[in-house]
């Protein structure tokens, strides 16, 4: 695995996208930032059991705290106004 370190070349995090099933901490080995996606809309705030950011991926403009307590974060084009991101590994939905 290569290190990818924190920040990705335009600014935006580096993030993994996590299962959550397993205690991953903040960091993965490669330096990306680990997140969990999050699916409720009930309260659970910004760390998620794991140790990664709980995040959400809102569709419209919202700024960088989801109303969950999660973070906002936005992938390219970075419209919705949440942390700009570059996912290197794992798939957000």
């Amino acid at each position: 695995m290569a290190y990818t370190g924190k920040f990705a070349a335009d600014g935006s995090w580096n993030v993994a996208v996590v299962n959550g099933a397993t205690y991953t901490g903040l960091y993965s080995p490669d330096g990306a930032v680990n997140v969990f996606q999050s699916v409720t809309s009930g309260p659970i705030g910004l760390y998620a059991p794991c140790g990664a950011y709980n995040v959400t991926v809102p569709v419209t403009p919202s700024g960088m705290q989801a109303a969950n307590g999660s973070l906002n974060i936005s992938t390219t084009p970075y419209t919705n106004g949440g942390q700009h991101v570059t996912v290197v590994s794992g798939v957000l939905v």
